[in-house]
């Protein structure tokens, strides 16, 4: 079996378009395919100008979610548009070690087992962590390469590669040579269950339900001696109170003023702490009087440091309680001494009430349970030198960010930058390559293990246990993945072509954690920018605004989106909804968009081929590459709205904007090609008496098939399961295409055309199509069956405009046309591009129920139109309001005035039983 769990083959057999277009049964086939012909590997002597994208990489414990599909569809689409326009295109794929999580998985499998991470040792479990990996790692790439990622899968990183692994060491112990590395005791993210330091970014935050416990403070005598008062202080975490260092009230807080300076007792610890005051405390929360535990909380360290109150650790790395508590607590669990404590206070009368209280928690998302802020000693890099380059990048133009509203963020977490605490308490990751000497304590740091001391020279060194953070590992990435530092010429070579990147994609949540580290990175350790632009994907959200989550259950499952709508679907439906800023409002129902669409792509292929093959025609010979254009009104109009698709289309991806590249190619593919063109040409190549010679139908049909086999390659960036399945089906014979693929065909140019895109041409044939879209509106008002033939009235004005193709106009609005002319009695009206149509429907409506319905139609319009007038003649709206807003009233007003015109003549009519054609009558139609 094959890699995604299909038959392996070498080519796929072409059954031409007999059947229904059926993505689920295709997509995974050809997959395989694009996979095992090598189609997306990139080639380093490659002389052609690179474009580089490098694939955020999923951590390896992860599965496929909806995140994941949008945000490599878009890479997809830029790649696959960059080799269509002939770059040598190298898009990396790989995956994170992801260290706690990773390791938690392991750990949690050898309980299962029952074995021991302690009893495996290092060495054992990082055997068997690297066996799990084996086994379920690849679930990603496989998921990727199913939903068509075009990466270079032979160049695939891991991040604990051997060549990556020392990228890793290499970039720590140049930031160690250069001072940036350092140790020290401070307060961190804990997570009790791992038993190491997580990021920020690892914990969630929940609200829960919790209590608000207020404990009363004694105070004391300048003796020591317990007085009559006390101070109540309002805690959710009564336990630490074995940690106070000081009670804190806000300086201007009169009700306290009189306590600053004294000392109060620790009720059932019996140690005296000082009373302080600090701006930090809020006079409105609890009772305006705060514990201050240095060492168990980020503010309260603060405070602690501004006041010289020191620190006092209470809890083990369990999050039990250690030796610095009263000996009835010691070894206790958080929670089981806080129950017990909150009774023994209950007890001596120290607990004056209790209260429900609603808190915000912070969740280890890795160990699944609250953190702790602990103190501990950790190695640390310096930042704020660093963080000044990524400053830079974006101030002086280097690095641009999409949308542009995140660069305000950007800059207030770069401004406002701590030290970057990057060691870990795990084994399973990059370990820190520190060794120290058992004999003389000297430090030393290098990426292979030192044989010996550097000072004394004593042999036996111990290398620091911890390992280090996985973004201290992925911040190399764009560079990391090419085998930076180059030892060899394979990686020089690599590093040469393949970077600077292009551009990164990515969510909004991990700007700092990965974004902002990478530039950095990139700057300090290669002296370039590691990519030029950063484009933040929206969140995708449910229908009820949720964003999606396997705890919530609102993630769509991926397999069957793509096995029941289509792959192509999936990824039409996210690339047309994103709008740069804004979230997604995903339901699976979007992909039907995609479905209909692909399966009009499949059916027009199926009309073209027939036609194409009743008069003889090679197909494979009706090409873009040998497109031949007709001296023909139709074929000029199609081919002028095509050059200007293709504008556009390059346009839309230079700028990221996804939707609006989506958008120009359903409309062109699905109103101009489909709803338009082929319907012109029906009438031209499927009946005899069309007044068309065979050679006038062959050169028809191969200028048709030669911008549908254009319009395939535009749309073939996110679309690339139906396209290619439709392309094979146009070569020559079956199967001529075997060991080819459309993604490496040259990109459209509307430079290959004979002239260029041909404006007046389009606007002439958009006059035809609102005047016939008016007429079909009209049609479907009234109910009339589409076979029946309608007299249409135009003005003789619009004559010179129309008439050269009055014959389509006919044609497509099933009817007749006269300009100007006797109107019949009873007539639906419309404006179609400022034109005024009449269709006469004397025959179908009755007009006295017509004159009834247009009074009341009439009478909502000037209605309208009188609330626009009253704003317009107010000062305050038409001064006050933005420009944009006022003439957009006016446009409005302007709007309903005309169509309220029109409806008066069409009442007119009914009235005197008839009427001559109304253009040059200036009496008709006031609102009367």
């Amino acid at each position: 079996m094959s890699e995604l769990g299909q038959p392996a083959q070498t080519g796929i057999p072409q059954t031409g378009f007999d059947n229904p277009y059926e993505p689920g049964a295709r997509e995974a086939q050809r997959a395989q395919y694009w996979v095992d012909k090598g189609f997306f590997e990139s080639n380093v002597d490659d002389t052609r100008p690179a474009y580089t994208i490098v694939i955020p990489p999923p951590n390896v414990t992860g599965d496929l979610h909806i995140g994941h599909v949008l945000n490599n569809t878009l890479q997809d689409v830029l790649i696959r548009w960059q080799r269509l326009k002939g770059k040598n295109v190298c898009w990396i794929p790989g995956t994170d070690h992801a260290s706690i999580a990773t390791e938690a998985k392991v750990t949690e499998l050898l309980s299962k087992q029952g074995v021991s991470k302690r009893e495996l040792g290092r060495a054992g479990f990082l055997q068997e962590a690297f066996r799990w990996k084996e086994k379920y790692s690849g679930r990603i790439a496989q998921n990727l390469k199913r939903m068509g990622a075009s990466c270079a899968w032979s160049r695939e990183v891991f991040t604990m590669d051997p060549v990556y692994s020392r990228a890793v060491l290499s970039a720590f112990v140049e930031l160690y040579n250069k001072g940036l590395v350092y140790k020290g005791a401070r307060l961190v993210n804990w997570c009790p269950a791992s038993q190491s330091v997580i990021s920020d970014e690892e914990v969630n935050s929940e609200e829960r339900q919790g209590s608000l416990w207020h404990i009363a403070y004694p105070l004391c005598d300048a003796q020591g001696n317990v007085t009559a008062e006390s101070l109540v202080v309002a805690t959710t975490r009564p336990e630490t109170l074995f940690g106070d260092l000081a009670l804190a009230v806000h300086p201007s807080d009169e009700r306290y003023s009189g306590f600053v300076g004294k000392q109060v007792k620790i009720p059932g610890c019996g140690r005296l702490i000082p009373v302080i005051a600090d701006h930090y405390v809020e006079r409105e929360f609890g009772t305006g009087v705060v514990k201050i535990t240095p060492a168990h909380d980020m503010n309260d360290f603060e405070v602690g440091a501004r006041h010289h109150l020191g620190l006092l650790n209470i809890m083990n790395p369990d999050a039990s309680l250690n030796d610095n508590v009263p000996q009835a607590y010691r070894g206790l669990d958080r929670y089981v001494a806080r129950k017990k404590l909150v009774t023994e206070l209950k007890e001596m009368g120290a607990l004056v009430k209790t209260e429900n209280h609603k808190m915000v928690v912070g969740i280890s998302e890795r160990g699944n349970v609250p953190i702790e802020y602990y103190l501990s000693e950790q190695w640390y890099f310096k930042m704020a030198d660093m963080a000044k380059l990524a400053l830079d990048a974006t101030r002086t133009g280097e690095l641009s960010l999409y949308p542009r509203f995140t660069e305000k963020i950007w800059d207030h977490w770069l401004e406002n930058i701590k030290d970057w605490c990057v060691s870990r308490q795990l084994w399973w990751g990059h370990r820190i390559p520190i060794y120290t000497c058992s004999a003389c304590g000297e430090l030393d740091c290098q990426v292979e293990a030192p044989t010996k001391c550097k000072k004394c020279g004593h042999t036996e060194l111990k290398q620091d246990e911890d390992v280090l953070d996985t973004w201290a590992s992925s911040w190399l990435w764009p560079f990391g993945v090419h085998g930076w530092p180059a030892r060899d010429a394979a990686s020089a070579n690599a590093l040469k072509r393949y970077y600077p990147t292009e551009l990164i994609i990515t969510g909004q949540d991990i700007i700092f954690f990965w974004i902002a580290r990478m530039v950095m990175a990139g700057k300090f350790l290669t002296g370039q920018m590691p990519f030029h632009s950063v484009y933040f994907t929206p969140i995708v959200r449910d229908e009820k605004g949720r964003k999606m989550s396997k705890s919530l259950g609102n993630s769509p499952d991926i397999g069957e989106v793509m096995q029941t709508y289509g792959t192509d679907a999936l990824r039409f439906a996210l690339v047309n909804q994103i709008v740069l800023g804004q979230d997604i409002h995903w339901k699976n129902e979007s992909c039907d968009m995609g479905r209909h669409f692909s399966n009009k792509l499949w059916n027009a292929a199926r009309f073209l081929v027939s036609h194409v093959q009743r008069l003889g025609l090679d197909l494979g010979s009706c090409s873009y590459e040998n497109l031949e254009i007709p001296e023909d009104d139709l074929a000029r109009w199609l081919l002028s709205e095509y050059n200007n698709t293709v504008a556009r289309t390059d346009e839309a991806l230079s700028s990221y904007q996804f939707a609006h590249y989506s958008a120009q190619l359903y409309e062109f593919f699905w109103m101009v090609y489909c709803d338009w063109f082929v319907e012109l040409l029906k009438p031209r190549v499927t009946q005899e008496d069309s007044g068309q010679s065979s050679g006038d139908q062959v050169k028809i049909l191969r200028f048709a098939m030669g911008i549908f086999d254009g319009a395939l390659r535009l749309l073939h960036p996110v679309m690339p399961f139906v396209t290619e399945e439709i392309w094979q089906r146009l070569g020559s014979k079956p199967n001529d295409r075997d060991g080819k693929t459309i993604g490496l065909l040259p990109w459209p140019d509307a430079s290959l055309a004979r002239y260029a895109t041909d404006f007046a041409s389009i606007a002439q044939m958009r006059r035809i199509q609102d005047v016939v879209s008016a007429i079909r509106a009209i049609r479907g008002h009234y109910g009339i069956h589409p076979a029946e033939v309608l007299t249409v009235h135009l003005p003789q004005s619009s004559r010179s405009t129309l008439q050269a193709r009055l014959s389509q106009l006919e044609f497509l609005g099933r009817c007749k046309i006269e300009f100007g002319g006797r109107l019949g009695r009873v007539v639906g009206a419309s404006l179609a591009s400022g034109i005024k149509v009449f269709v006469d429907l004397s025959a179908f409506v009755d007009p006295a129920q017509e004159r009834v319905k247009l009074d009341g139609r009439i009478a909502k319009l000037q209605a309208v139109i009188a609330g626009i007038d009253k704003k317009l003649t107010s000062d305050s709206f038409v001064k006050g309001a933005p420009a944009e807003i006022v003439a957009g009233a006016r446009a409005q007003r302007d709007q309903n005035d005309a169509e309220c015109r029109l409806l008066c003549l069409a009442r007119d009519v009914i009235a005197e039983g008839g009427a001559s054609f109304p253009e040059d009558d200036a009496r008709r139609g006031e609102h009367g």
